[in-house]
């Protein structure tokens, strides 16, 4: 019988080493492409190391047996992968990413308000926010800058930082936050803007951005919705949605990251917390940093400001 120690390069989506018991568990393919194999189970700290290492397992050698892998880790969402062993040393063909388990956050290490870059601490300082029926929004009416920007919390605040630095991204949507004025309402998966006449020009000649449905959002109290837009690249595009005041004719906006793009890479490591719920904006903080890993071109990686502190 012959062997194979397979060498998995292994990181979560800021690079960094898995600095905790990581679980991974190796089942031979149930069909004669698993002839040869073993199921095995391994128990591993990576600690400084970008990868772990599995010794020993069992292989036929020549054309290979077919493994399947689980990688485990408290705290992440379970990641998988498949490949043919043959004796020997050997590499994983992809880079494990782990990816924080949205559910399992506990906080957010986030700059304090005075840390934040001037165009968003001047936008939250402007804040005019509305009363709108939902109890979410009760806490933050009369706030505005630090007091507001305090009181918003972990996902909330989570959320604001995830739309700045999307808005804010030159290589995906260009300058649009300069266009924002007052922020009307904060949620955790969304806010509703003051917006100027040429955001609504602009994204509307810009190629970056694709015509998007609006028929899953509300306008605000006495505003009509009008056209919806999106960004058009492949992770966390972020979504605009125009709407009228009827009362004075001056325009909002219902701005949100769309994250289903992010599908078409991730697969089923998001996809279960993207269905039929309200997006997670720590899902978001990470397919925003995520996407630097396929864009190593980019003149300014997207970088949401803070990070995700898991659940003890």
């Amino acid at each position: 019988m012959s062997s194979a120690d397979l060498e998995i390069p292994l990181t979560d989506v800021r690079g960094r080493p898995i600095d905790q018991m990581v679980r991974i568990e190796a089942r031979r393919d149930s069909g004669s492409n698993g002839a040869g194999g073993e199921n095995a189970n391994f128990s591993v700290v990576p600690g400084d190391a970008p990868v772990v290492v599995l010794k020993d397992l069992s292989t036929r050698g020549g054309a290979g047996t077919l493994y399947q892998f689980r990688i485990i880790s408290r705290g992440f969402l379970t990641t998988a992968f498949q490949q043919f062993l043959n004796e020997g040393l050997q590499v994983a063909l992809q880079r494990m990413i782990l990816i924080r388990d949205p559910k399992a956050v506990s906080d957010v290490s986030a700059p304090q308000f005075s840390k934040l870059p001037k165009p968003l601490q001047d936008w939250l300082s402007s804040a005019d926010m509305l009363a709108t029926g939902p109890k979410e929004d009760e806490d933050l009416i009369g706030k505005k800058g630090e007091a507001l920007y305090d009181t918003l919390r972990q996902e909330r605040k989570a959320g604001v930082l995830n739309i700045y630095t999307k808005a804010t991204h030159l290589d995906t949507v260009g300058p649009i936050f300069r266009f924002f004025g007052s922020p009307l309402i904060v949620r955790r998966d969304r806010c509703f803007v003051k917006v100027s006449e040429e955001l609504q020009r602009i994204v509307s000649e810009d190629e970056r951005y694709v015509v998007a449905p609006n028929t899953l959002h509300k306008p605000l109290p006495n505003y009509q919705l009008s056209n919806s837009v999106k960004s058009s690249d492949a992770h966390a595009n972020i979504q605009i949605t125009f709407q009228r005041s009827k009362l004075d004719g001056s325009l909002a906006a219902d701005v949100d990251i769309d994250e289903s793009s992010g599908f078409a890479h991730w697969g089923e490591v998001f996809r279960n917390f993207f269905t039929k719920q309200r997006t997670n904006p720590f899902a978001v903080h990470q397919l925003l940093i995520a996407a630097n890993l396929t864009q190593p071109n980019w003149e300014v990686p997207l970088e949401p400001g803070y990070d995700l502190i898991p659940k003890a």
